[in-house]
């Protein structure tokens, strides 16, 4: 079990839409804030490859017809807080009722359909530039925050607009713009004094472009492979990610928050990754 004098916190930071895309990509805030930790272009999300599905995994840490966070998206309604398959927030809360967490997020639907109306949470919608300062804020004001969660939505439409993949100069900016974004959130968690004992994990829901150039969803490789990265107190920078899917993200954060993974989830702790 990891340290709580170790690790004070999860922040997952997630850029809708990139997939493995970032390699081909500037990203150079990214570059140094995973030096010393670990990454991956070699993850794989869950099908269908699409937001409610790979949000509602990464979340609830089990597959899209056990969490169904889709259906509740589709449906307009809130995630509902007896759902036998509970969200990362939902387990901390119960574990820790004073714990302090917080959503942030540009596709609204996330902190409706994907995470439980949890009594205390922050949850913040809004446009990725609007998003970035609103998180650094909070960040500041609230050092004792226990997990937080980040979508940055900007990619994802650059590349339903232009297209996705290493031939759209748009879609490309676009990460590069993300890339910046993480960096000022990282640059406010600095400022806090709170970088260095903070797990970071920097991932992406799906890609694009495998069947049609303008949209995900399938199964093909560009769709369904995805970028993961973490950094943070414990990390061994030798980790064998080999075969980590999109759902493991759960069962990191809950182990980093010392909490046990719950033995029905279909997330798994990578072995080796956290010392």
């Amino acid at each position: 079990m990891v340290s709580k004098k170790d690790i004070k916190r999860v922040i997952i930071l997630g850029i809708d839409g990139a997939g493995t895309f970032i390699r081909e990509a500037q990203t150079p805030y990214l570059d140094i804030l995973l030096a010393g930790g670990v990454q991956t272009h070699l993850a794989r999300t869950v099908y269908p490859s699409n937001s409610g599905e790979c949000w509602g995994s990464l979340l609830h840490g089990v597959v899209p017809n056990r969490h169904e966070s889709h259906v509740h998206i589709q449906k307009n309604r809130s995630f509902p807080v007896d759902s036998m398959a509970p969200s990362i927030f939902r387990i901390l809360r119960k574990a820790r009722p004073d714990s302090t967490m917080a959503a942030f997020v540009s596709w609204k639907p996330i902190i409706t359909g994907v995470i439980e109306d949890i009594d205390g949470m922050n949850k913040y919608a809004a446009p990725d530039e609007e998003l970035v300062p609103a998180i650094g804020a909070y960040l500041r004001s609230n050092p004792g925050v226990e997990l937080m969660f980040v979508q940055l939505d900007d990619v994802d439409a650059a590349g339903h607009r232009h297209g996705y993949g290493e031939g759209s100069t748009e879609y490309l900016k676009a990460i590069t713009r993300a890339d910046k974004q993480i960096g000022e959130i990282s640059k406010a968690l600095l400022e806090a004094g709170m970088l260095e004992d903070s797990l970071l994990i920097i991932t992406t829901d799906h890609g694009g472009g495998g069947l049609d150039a303008f949209n995900h969803g399938s199964d093909a490789p560009r769709d369904i492979t995805i970028f993961w990265g973490c950094r943070g107190p414990g990390v061994n920078p030798e980790a064998n990610l080999l075969g980590l899917s999109i759902m493991d993200t759960a069962a990191v954060a809950i182990h980093a928050l010392g909490l046990p993974i719950p033995r029905d989830w279909d997330a798994k702790l990578p072995a080796g990754l956290l010392n």
